[in-house]
């Protein structure tokens, strides 16, 4: 079935899965009505979040002498934050998302034949993954929210309130807001679907570019094959401003993460927190990955287009005007591919540095937990 996908149906998927974030854009025409109810309802969402992030920093502090709660409490700050910021990041960039869906859904409807094939030859390549994460992530927040109403488990939701939770009124509306805010969390989880959609299709469009360039036979296609490849640069560069700080705050999150579990797990605690800390380990870099991943196709692919603009040189270039000479001369020199980097951070967001990044983390906690054990004994 998930062979079948098209990418019509794939982006309606992706956007259902992240909707209770409000981070995909509204149309570009959208009336001002629709565009300030809209942001009213991002804000109430984000406030939504932090009353439910504010009681877990309570409980956090009344129940100190509590690892196990703490531990819990932890888990849920850090998913409640990670929506919060989240929130706060595509709000910023709603305009240029919205440039950028809205390019997205007319290159859908305009596409030829054979674009169609590059493009189901991607959805191919890595609906399995993303799908599979989209249902996982659902499924677990639907025991996670739902389990303790529906069937008899125990509430993981430790959150404290400075006022009395034991008027039935009041305990079901908390505990509804706590199964809503879960599912807006899990869709912030679906986030990275999001982005590595944007960064799948703009890998596709690229190697669509390559084949065209390949095809090309004289110098009036090749000039419409270079202002392509030059608005496909542009926006590529938006996507990736529009993610760059969402993945500086997993990889500074995954580092802490990491260091807390090489502590933990050298100190005297239970299995549970043990358990917990390592699975929250392993959804944020399958975090991490799933931007990595197409981040790391993206840039092969620009690459790839990048080297057959000099193809220019093999046609009637100097038969051309001294002006067309000039852009063509621009065409075949050296051109920075496009990446996803930080500064200072991340130097080239890809599966070489997913797995260098991981590779030193894991010696990084290997070696912390060797020096806490000998300082134990």
């Amino acid at each position: 079935m998930l062979k079948q996908v098209t990418l019509e149906k794939a982006i309606d998927i992706v956007r259902l899965s992240i909707a209770p974030s409000f981070c995909w854009p509204l149309p570009p025409r959208s009336s001002r009505a629709k565009l300030f109810l809209y942001k009213t309802t991002q804000l109430f969402a984000t406030f939504s979040i932090i009353s439910l992030l504010l009681p877990l920093l309570y409980a956090m502090y009344v129940r100190s002498d509590d690892i196990e709660i703490i531990s819990l409490c932890l888990s849920q700050v850090i998913l409640t934050t990670q929506g919060i910021i989240q929130t706060i990041i595509c709000s910023n960039k709603h305009d240029t998302l919205q440039r950028i869906i809205e390019e997205m859904y007319i290159c859908v409807k305009e596409m030829q034949q054979q674009e169609k094939e590059i493009f189901n030859t991607y959805l191919a390549k890595c609906n399995v993954i993303y799908a599979s994460y989209i249902i996982v992530a659902y499924v677990m927040t639907s025991i996670y929210a739902l389990g303790p109403t529906l069937f008899p488990m125990v509430n993981v939701v430790n959150a404290e309130y400075p006022f009395d939770t034991n008027r039935t009124s009041i305990s079901v509306m908390i505990r509804a807001h706590q199964i809503l805010t879960g599912y807006q969390c899990c869709s912030h989880l679906c986030l990275c679907v999001f982005g590595g959609l944007l960064f799948w299709f703009t890998a596709a469009r690229f190697e669509c570019l390559a084949v065209e360039l390949q095809n090309n036979t004289n110098v009036r296609t090749l000039i419409a094959c270079i202002e392509k490849q030059l608005h496909l640069k542009r926006y590529a560069e938006d996507v990736i401003t529009c993610f760059r700080f969402t993945v500086l705050f997993v990889v500074a999150l995954c580092s802490f993460l990491m260091t807390l579990c090489a502590v933990i797990m050298v100190m005297n605690t239970p299995v549970t927190v043990k358990l917990m800390l390592l699975l929250l380990n392993v959804y944020f870099l399958m975090y991490l990955y799933m931007y990595a991943w197409p981040a790391d196709n993206m840039k092969d692919m620009v690459e790839h287009s990048l080297s057959l603009s000099t193809s220019a040189y093999g046609l009637t270039w100097y038969e051309q005007t001294l002006g067309m000479q000039k852009n063509l001369l621009y065409v075949m020199m050296y051109q920075k591919p496009v990446t996803l980097s930080i500064k200072c951070v991340i130097k080239e967001l890809s599966l070489h540095y997913y797995c260098t990044y991981l590779s030193n983390a894991l010696s990084f906690c290997t070696a912390l937990r060797a020096i806490l054990e000998e300082m134990t004994e």
